[in-house]
């Protein structure tokens, strides 16, 4: 058996409506997760649903044509046939997010939407958000509008790969029985793999974006259509016929299994990490052979529902478009009530996915490249190989574009301080912040070479919240990590153990949140919320020991909410405003020096994304590569001050 090196159109399998309505169940759990995340907070699943039945017809089709062509795979026709499925349409939608980056993303932030871009024409998304700060599952203040890409890149590299393992083990084991047994073994492998690298209460990113932690559901998937599909050394007919027998009848619970995870998901996300995630896998396989049967059942009929299969053919182009449009069209670009955006977001998806399907997706996998430009097949030929090149450039050029239209649309009112230069003291001054990741940004752009004399320590965490009590917003408790406790009790042994001159601790923008405490919502502006702060800030002044102890208060920020309430409250200048006055009123009963980085950077209580003509933040929130130097030119001095004891007025 060998792979042939034609190009021809890869054979397709027969067919079957139903598997389209699954798919229809999937993208649109998927879809509401994204733009109503309360309504369906384990629509992400769908993400898992469409692994397994990837793995399911990419296995059953490649064992298709083994049988026909008598041992023979086309493995280069195979994956031709997978560029004219994917290709055309994903290079519309990186263009797309391309254009709309340059004018709706924050400046400091289109550098990363670029890489990510260049990530996901490579189908390497998942592996740069991996080692990125892209957390699915965590609050972004600005996520990638690329950020679904990272199942596009999985579905890739195992399209690449698998075909190739396939072939092997066909050329090896004769029986079928045998192929099976391997396919689950390799996928039980990454399971048990997926369920050690997890740990509850962490960000699972790494798990969950992990080609492979997540090839488990894609080998299910081929498993069990190796173990159904005919050919040389095949499973007995018969005991298939009883399995699809047995299917068919289990296969409308089942699917209520698979449907009902959209909701369940969510609070369940650990448990399906850790193990659960196999047996759901074959759940959807109940419903895929059923689905796939010859002979007729409810729950096929019930999936090949003409409105279903609709959706389900045009399921990639949702897919593809739905997310840029939520990120591009957020509340701070369109404010408008969340009902109607959410309207807008979700037609506009229907839409482009509909025009994808009908102009792109279905004329290049009927009749070639040939059918991008009908008519003049040398003009497609050159927009097809024009194509990735005008992406590289496009994203190279990104930041420099967006920075031209920034410029061009930038207000009068643009934010630009004093830059007087720095001059070192006579001693080494030690300085320690503690914080989020606000101030974790701060000390990534800190140079050492212009501030000789400062000698830096982070005791910041990226994931943690400084105040030691849960939050409660969007009526429920926000849980933290299970490290951050341990965080925050190693603020006053890291002092002890090496003290520092100046200790600034950074107010947090979840500080704005409600609390919960014995059971009790605190209310933001309380007495009890005030005796929270007020406290939270004894006990870090008491760590801080022998060393001068200083503030840093807020400052005002306009981010996307993405219907979070947290954020709404961090982007309201009220909000901001009382917890500012209520650590200010704190330090003043107690002596301690504030840095006013609200009144630098929040003139008149007004926002600016710019600061001395670049970027003030990345993200909405952190300070960027340009701004950090610019807003240490400020803070250096005020620290040496605080060292010796001074007055900051």
């Amino acid at each position: 058996m060998t792979a042939t090196i034609s190009a021809t159109t890869h054979t397709s399998l027969p067919y079957r409506p139903a598997i389209d309505g699954l798919r229809a169940f999937a993208v649109l759990s998927v879809i509401t997760f994204h733009l109503l995340p309360a309504t369906l907070p384990g629509g992400w699943f769908g993400v898992d649903v469409f692994f397994v039945i990837s793995g399911f017809l990419i296995t059953a089709l490649l064992l298709a044509e083994y049988r026909r062509e008598r041992g023979r795979i086309n493995l280069v026709g195979f994956w031709f046939a997978r560029a004219r499925r994917l290709l055309p349409a994903l290079f519309v939608v990186l263009a797309a997010v391309l254009v709309g980056a340059t004018f709706l993303t924050v400046s400091g932030r289109t550098g990363h939407v670029a890489g990510d871009v260049l990530a996901t024409l490579g189908y390497l998304a998942n592996w740069r958000f991996v080692l990125g700060d892209e957390a699915y599952f965590g609050q972004v203040a600005s996520p990638s509008p690329l950020r679904h890409a990272w199942s596009l890149a999985v579905e890739e590299q195992f399209y690449i790969v698998y075909p190739v393992i396939l072939i092997g083990l066909l050329a090896l084991l004769r029986r079928r029985a045998t192929l099976v047994a391997v396919l689950a073994l390799i996928s039980v492998a990454s399971a048990v793999l997926m369920a050690s690298l997890h740990h509850p209460g962490l960000d699972p990113s790494r798990v969950y974006y992990g080609t492979d932690t997540r090839a488990h559901q894609l080998l299910v998937g081929a498993a069990v259509a190796a173990l159904i599909s005919g050919g040389p050394g095949a499973i007995d007919r018969d005991r298939i016929r009883i399995l699809d027998t047995w299917c068919r009848r289990l296969a409308l619970p089942a699917l209520l299994v698979v449907l009902s995870a959209f909701w369940w998901a969510g609070p369940a996300q650990s448990a399906i990490f850790e193990g659960w995630a196999v047996p759901l896998s074959l759940t959807i396989c109940v419903v895929l052979v059923a689905a796939s049967s010859p002979a007729a059942s409810l729950s096929q009929r019930l999936l090949s529902w003409e409105p279903l299969r609709r959706i389900g053919v045009v399921s990639y182009g949702l897919y593809l478009w739905h997310w840029p449009l939520i990120v591009f069209l957020n509340d701070q670009v369109l404010p408008i009530p969340t009902a109607a955006r959410v309207v807008v977001q979700a037609g506009l998806t229907a839409l482009l996915a509909w025009l994808s399907y009908r102009y792109v997706e279905r004329p290049v996998r009927r009749e070639g490249i040939r059918a991008l430009v009908p008519r003049l097949p040398r003009a497609s030929a050159m927009v097809a190989w024009a194509a990735v090149p005008a992406l590289v450039v496009g994203a190279v050029a990104l930041p420099a574009a967006a920075r031209t239209v920034a410029s061009t649309t930038a207000s009068s009112s643009e934010l630009t301080i004093p830059q007087p230069a720095y001059r070192p003291g006579g001693e080494m001054i030690s300085v320690t912040f503690i914080g989020n990741s606000v101030p974790l940004s701060l000390t990534t752009n800190f140079s050492a070479s212009n501030h000789p004399d400062l000698r830096l320590r982070s005791l910041a965490n990226t994931g943690c919240d400084p105040l030691d009590v849960n939050r409660f917003a969007d009526g429920k408790v926000l849980t933290e990590a299970e490290g951050c406790p341990q965080w925050r009790d190693s603020w006053s042994t890291e002092l002890a153990k090496d003290p520092s001159d100046v200790v600034l601790y950074f107010i947090a923008q979840t500080m704005v949140t409600d609390r919960v405490l014995d059971g009790r919502v605190i209310t933001f502006g309380s007495p009890a919320w005030v005796h929270l702060i007020e406290q939270e800030l004894d006990e870090v002044r008491s760590a801080a020991d022998d060393s001068e102890f200083a503030l840093m208060n807020l400052a005002c920020h306009e981010m996307p909410t993405f219907n979070s309430e947290e954020i709404q409250r961090v982007n309201d200048e009220q909000y901001v405003t009382t917890l500012n006055e209520t650590v200010s009123t704190w330090a003043q009963e107690n002596d301690v020096p504030v840095l006013d980085q609200h009144s630098l950077l929040c003139p008149g209580g007004e926002y600016h994304d710019t600061i001395n003509g670049v970027p003030l933040y990345q993200d909405g929130i952190h300070f960027t590569a340009e701004s950090g130097p610019v807003f240490w030119r400020w803070l250096a001095p005020r620290l040496q001050r605080i060292s010796r004891g001074e007055d900051l007025s």
